[in-house]
């Protein structure tokens, strides 16, 4: 920890992630009106594109579908643009499903105790084949899909993932009332383990003191998921000790991102990396991941930029540099990656190269606008380093 605390003293203080109008939602949201041949009605959703997308024309961004828009769309818009501003997850464009009739939509048998269930297979029809269709054409998608899904939306998570898994790379189900309809889902698994599943990723949580049959149902369905071992599905279950029902949604959802865009313990892993195999390692570590992981590996350039300044406080300087190099490869235009660089070079005394990317973090900073606090931070940095530089000739 004090390792840790001396080397964020020592890159001048780490900014916040320029982020042009975060608060601007009324222009990133568009509420769209689907006319559905499938369940013979218009239907309504909500989208919010990312920050960066009037910004950034060339840009194309994954999708993350959610149910029940008209209670859960804030919370979960707002998780995914923290995580996104601080750089642990892609920006996505945000979908939001209206359910007026949540048992009909979300459910796909009938179940007595709850009228009106029965309708979430045609449900799904009508979100992969008329929805999903008008959002490509509409938005600057990548081709990664997400679906997202609390309680009975949760059943419907699973029941896409059993049924039809290719319609979406990313599963999240929180709270999955597994027990509803006689438990149909349980029916299903068996069909699921002959699909194959290779890319998918599914995450699942209840709260510890989720309500009824929720978290035993719950822990019986990953148990005969597990049995099965559906072929190529990367997944997991917990359930999360204090939270309930509805508590373990914003817990839920923090989690599952992790578990998607695996984000954790970025910056130890590249250390040693870099320690053991020096540059050569630091490349294999990209490689290994980016190999892994595929869409779902997202370099942490805040702990990867520490890293690199870590390697070259401990003399690992060519390892340091290959850090760099990779991170300024898939972030061309970060301006405190090439900052933080420029900090490493300076603390080793390599100060011509030091000045050398602070100018250009300068350059890159006034272009995009970057805050003037940090530019001003740069440029007495800047002095201080020629200042050292002419100290020690």
């Amino acid at each position: 920890m004090m390792l840790r605390a001396v080397i964020l003293v020592a890159v001048f203080g780490l900014a916040m992630p320029a982020w042009a109008d975060p608060a601007g939602l009324t222009q990133r949201r568009t509420d769209l009106e689907i006319e559905s041949d499938r369940l013979g009605e218009t239907r309504s959703v909500i989208v919010q594109v990312p920050s960066s997308y009037a910004a950034e024309p060339g840009r194309a961004y994954p999708v993350f579908v959610l149910t029940d828009a008209i209670w859960q769309f804030d919370l979960v818009a707002a998780t995914l643009d923290y995580h996104a501003r601080w750089g642990r997850i892609p920006e996505h464009i945000v979908v939001g499903l209206y359910n007026p009739e949540r048992n009909l939509d979300l459910v796909p048998a009938a179940d007595p105790g709850y009228p009106g269930t029965g309708g979430g297979d045609a449900y799904l029809a009508h979100v992969t084949a008329e929805v999903l269709p008008v959002i490509e054409a509409r938005y600057r998608t990548n081709g990664v899909e997400l679906l997202f899904g609390h309680s009975f939306g949760g059943v419907m998570t699973l029941n896409q993932l059993l049924t039809a898994p290719e319609a979406f790379d990313g599963y999240i189900a929180l709270g999955a009332s597994t027990w509803v309809a006689d438990r149909i889902l349980f029916d299903r698994l068996d069909e699921a383990a002959m699909t194959p599943m290779a890319g998918r990723v599914l995450y699942m949580g209840v709260g510890e003191t989720d309500g009824g049959a929720t978290v035993p149902d719950g822990e019986r369905f990953a148990a005969e998921l597990e049995a099965r071992d559906p072929a190529g599905l990367d997944w997991t279950f917990e359930v999360r000790p204090g939270e309930n029902h509805f508590t373990n949604v914003p817990e839920g959802l923090h989690r599952a991102l992790g578990f998607i865009y695996p984000f954790a313990d970025q910056q130890a892993a590249m250390v040693e990396a870099g320690r053991r195999g020096g540059s050569a390692g630091v490349r294999a570590w990209f490689d290994d991941r980016e190999t892994a992981l595929g869409w779902r590996f997202v370099p942490q350039a805040m702990e990867l930029g520490l890293a690199g300044f870590q390697l070259a406080l401990a003399g690992e300087e060519a390892a340091s540099h290959a850090v760099f190099d990779a991170l300024e490869a898939r972030y061309p235009d970060n301006v405190e990656v090439v900052a933080v660089r420029a900090n490493a070079l300076g603390q080793t005394q390599r100060y011509e190269d030091a000045l050398a990317a602070l100018d250009r973090a300068i350059a890159l900073g006034e272009a995009e606008g970057h805050p003037p606090s940090r530019l001003a931070a740069f440029r007495a940095y800047r002095a201080r380093l020629v200042a050292r530089r002419e100290a020690d000739r």
